[in-house]
């Protein structure tokens, strides 16, 4: 049963003295913005259930998962330190006499409200800052980064002994089903640690017999597919079927584009991992890391400092084809509101520019591709357009700020959904720690 408020407080509340009472000034100014009621409602259009036990109070909630993402904390710290804390049990609304809830009710919490009602959460937390004159959305800039996925670096071997790793484990599941791919595992295992051994000495001649090696892996592994299939018809368990179909199709296809590789092709559509199929290899020139796995994401901020707008895309599209979507996302929120944008070369092109002008943007901050006619330097020469540069640059700041201080930089949740449900957390305990500091 849905649950919005938690109980009244104890009269525990009547012994503590008031320092104890009294929270620390930017939880007690984050949870001003939280008592807004209007956050209920994406969950009671969702998710209101009159049957049931009581579950964990939505205010509870979202409070517990700001101090989460404030802190970076795992679940099971997050729990710990909650327990252990009388501030943060006020805070939270959990009174002394009270468990706080466990660290897998929070995680089936989190993928159960899903990434849309993050997102409508988001927006209802941007209008009630507009209310308060704190967001005007007059200037704008926006930027892309990587999120990474939560995987291991991506080799075909590893790849294809991650097949045979979640087969083994679907199998297990099944009950008398004669195949435990016990004695396959530990050679493909041993291969894998052969490989180890020979890349010690990285020269020609090792390079060949890794190659040989990987061939004996993939051979293993088409083996193993075709047992697998034999015996798929007999798994009753429609959970299991269908984790053991899905791993199936992602063996195989790791195997084909092993098989590529080692003919000394480029496959495409590179899966670099099973458990997260969805993650893509990213190149976006760093020395350090010449190639990022994950997905792409994308964040709006004004001049107040607040983020407005924020998105996930599979892959690295051009930051070109992203820009009208985020003006009309933004007019969307703030309608006319809008007269300068401030964004880096990747997002510059003529239709864009044109797009902007049919919104009323009259001050465009975007370097110009190419050689720039005369108009255009001569637009660049003036002071507004070299201080909106400058204005585009702080973006840099403040996406190394979401992944120092709130984990932007590393999805710890899987999949799409997953990736969409940490950025929009990531983005929402941004702009209430930027509250709770004050104007």
């Amino acid at each position: 049963m849905l649950q919005l408020k938690p109980e009244t407080p104890d009269l525990w509340d009547s012994i503590l003295p008031e320092e104890l009472r009294t929270l620390p000034k930017e939880l007690a100014r984050v949870d001003v913005l939280l008592q807004d009621e209007r956050l209920m409602q994406p969950f009671l259009t969702r998710f209101n259930q009159t049957q049931g036990r009581p579950g964990v109070p939505i205010s509870t909630y979202l409070r517990l998962m700001y101090l989460k993402f404030r802190y970076k904390l795992g679940y099971e710290t997050l729990v710990a330190e909650v327990s252990d804390s009388i501030a943060w049990r006020r805070f939270c609304g959990i009174s002394y006499q009270q468990k706080v809830p466990d660290a897998s009710t929070l995680i089936k919490l989190t993928h159960k409200f899903g990434d849309e009602t993050l997102a409508d959460i988001h927006g209802l937390i941007i209008d009630n800052l507009r209310q308060r004159k704190l967001v005007r959305g007059r200037k704008i800039r926006t930027d892309t980064t990587v999120i990474a996925a939560d995987i291991h670096y991506p080799t075909d071997a590893g790849l294809l002994y991650d097949g045979l790793r979640r087969l083994r484990q679907g199998l297990v599941k099944v009950p008398g089903i004669g195949l435990r791919l016990g004695r396959t595992m530990k050679k493909a295992k041993s291969l894998i640690f052969t490989i180890a051994q020979s890349l010690r000495k990285p020269d020609a001649k090792s390079r060949q017999r890794v190659k040989r090696i990987n061939r004996k892996i993939l051979r293993i592994v088409r083996r193993t597919v075709i047992k697998v299939k034999r015996v798929l018809r007999r798994v009753k368990d429609k959970r299991v079927h269908d984790h053991l179909e899905t791993t199936l199709g992602l063996s195989e296809k790791a195997a084909a584009q092993t098989e590529v590789r080692l003919a000394g092709g480029n496959p495409t559509d590179k899966l670099v991992s099973l458990a997260d199929p969805g993650a893509r290899p990213i190149v976006k020139g760093k020395l350090d890391k010449p190639v990022e796995f994950g997905r792409t994401g994308q964040v709006t901020q004004d001049e107040s400092g607040y983020f407005t707008q924020y998105g996930v895309h599979n892959g690295n599209p051009g930051d070109v084809t992203l820009l009208p979507g985020i003006v009309a996302e933004h007019q969307g929120r703030f309608p006319g509101a809008l007269k300068s944008l401030a964004a880096d070369m990747g997002f510059s092109s003529q239709e864009n520019q044109n797009l902007l002008k049919a919104y009323g943007v009259s001050r465009i901050g975007m370097a110009w591709r190419g050689q720039p006619p005369p108009n255009i330097r001569a637009k660049q020469a003036r002071p507004w357009f070299k201080k909106l540069m400058a204005f585009r640059a702080g973006i840099e700041g403040s996406i190394s700020f979401l992944n120092r201080k709130f984990g932007l930089k590393r999805s710890m949740l899987r999949g799409d959904p997953g990736t969409r449900i940490w950025v929009g957390w990531v983005v929402i305990a941004a702009n209430l720690y930027r509250f709770g500091q004050g104007p």
